[in-house]
């Protein structure tokens, strides 16, 4: 018998010493650190040291699903974000207005409309909120920030005369706000269209402090044909993706390389994080891909159009790497696609020092993620927007 145990003990010694070792050898990062002019640079490689699930998901809220009433009812939802009790603020630009639900999906109130006074909206964008729970509204369309209070209530406006206010960024610990402003222009050959994006820090007032980043890139073209011509967004341009960490610090990237610009509080650049990739091309099925959807209901407009757009449509080389970042638990979160599918999405996860620690497959294209909840947005059968609220449960 003693045998036996003595047996049985070594066996489960040896599984245990199997199992150390097949942790810290799956764990092992493979990464470098370097530091170029005061700046630290994280270089990642393709591969995560973890391959297990870091979180589940559990839906516990859908919003337009079932109902059929006006008020839960979403025309062009632009925007969402949740405060601090979990209410749920739906910006509508069809509607050009934001709806709010309670944290059971129960409708509460409607709030502003359309016009240029105050508290109205032209062309809203985005909508934030923040830890007190005031709502920022950037409005493209009168250049302008609205600021409510969680009952709907109008607080004041800031204005952008130069610029239209893009997104909002955040607002860090020391109370500076970080925001993304816009410029479009008309080039020289009216061709096409171009916009710049400016990533701006601010102070609590909205006086400006300091640029961190910028990018202008065009964003739509023009097309000729005898005596017809077109206008056509551009397809697969890059674009800026960002957000702040717990301390404040800024996390900015564009989207056609995967380079990620950290910067601190204070507007100074104190980390670059990079990751191998292999880049996804853009191919001819996905221009012919992109000129059907331009043209869904038209079928003798897209024939007319084809052969020119294919010829003269200028893209990128290779499709966006990433999509939107968020951080939680003290984790960058960078949401990707595969091989640029819409379909298929994934994070890519890295822990505080910007190593690459996990890739995490995903059923749902996450919008938001407030309160340990994710908020995905999808389309019904017939064709109206539904919210998903999802709880975290994590496995860390």
């Amino acid at each position: 018998m003693r045998a036996f145990f003595k047996f049985i003990l070594a066996v489960l010694f040896i599984v245990f010493i199997m199992t150390i070792s097949f942790r810290e050898k799956k764990t092992a990062w493979k990464g470098t650190v370097e530091e170029e002019y005061g700046v630290e640079v994280v270089k990642n490689p393709k591969k995560p040291t973890h391959d297990d699930a870091v979180f589940s998901l559990k839906e516990d809220l859908a919003i337009g699903e079932k109902e059929r009433k006006v008020k839960n009812m979403f025309y062009l939802l632009t925007d969402m974000d949740a405060d601090s009790n979990g209410n749920i603020y739906v910006l509508d630009s069809e509607d050009t207005n934001i709806k709010v639900y309670d944290q059971k999906g129960r409708f509460l109130r409607v709030f502003s409309r359309k016009g240029e006074g105050p508290g109205q909206l032209s062309n809203p964008v985005d909508i934030y909120i923040d830890d007190k729970n005031l709502i920022y509204v950037c409005d493209s369309g009168n250049k302008r920030i609205s600021i409510f209070n969680d009952k709907g209530d109008f607080v004041k406006h800031i204005n952008f005369h130069d610029y239209s206010a893009g997104k909002m960024v955040g607002i860090n610990p020391l109370g500076g706000i970080v925001l993304r402003v816009d410029k479009t222009s008309l080039e020289s050959t009216m061709d096409f269209i171009t916009r710049a994006n400016f990533i701006n820090m601010y102070s609590d007032r909205f006086d400006f402090k300091r640029n961190l980043y910028s990018i202008s890139v065009p964003i739509m073209q023009h097309f000729r044909k005898g005596e017809k011509g077109i206008t056509l967004t551009i397809p697969y341009q890059k674009e800026l993706c960002w957000t702040l960490d717990s301390s404040g610090n800024v996390y900015i990237g564009e989207s056609q390389t995967y380079e990620i610009q950290v910067f601190s509080p204070s507007g100074k650049k104190i980390r670059r994080i990079e990751k191998e990739y292999e880049p996804s091309k853009v191919s001819k099925p996905d221009i012919e891909d992109y000129v059907k959807d331009q043209f869904l209901f038209d079928k003798k407009e897209r024939i007319f159009w084809s052969t020119t757009i294919k010829q003269q449509l200028r893209v990128p080389e290779n499709k966006p790497v990433f999509e939107k970042f968020f951080f939680a638990e003290d984790r960058l979160f960078v949401l990707r696609s595969e091989n640029g599918s819409k379909g298929r999405f994934f994070f890519d996860i890295f822990d505080d020092e910007g190593r690459y620690s996990w890739k995490m497959r995903l059923k749902i294209r996450p919008w938001t993620w407030k309160n340990n909840k994710i908020y995905a947005v999808e389309k019904n059968e017939a064709g109206y927007h539904v919210i998903k609220r999802y709880k975290v449960f994590w496995r860390l």
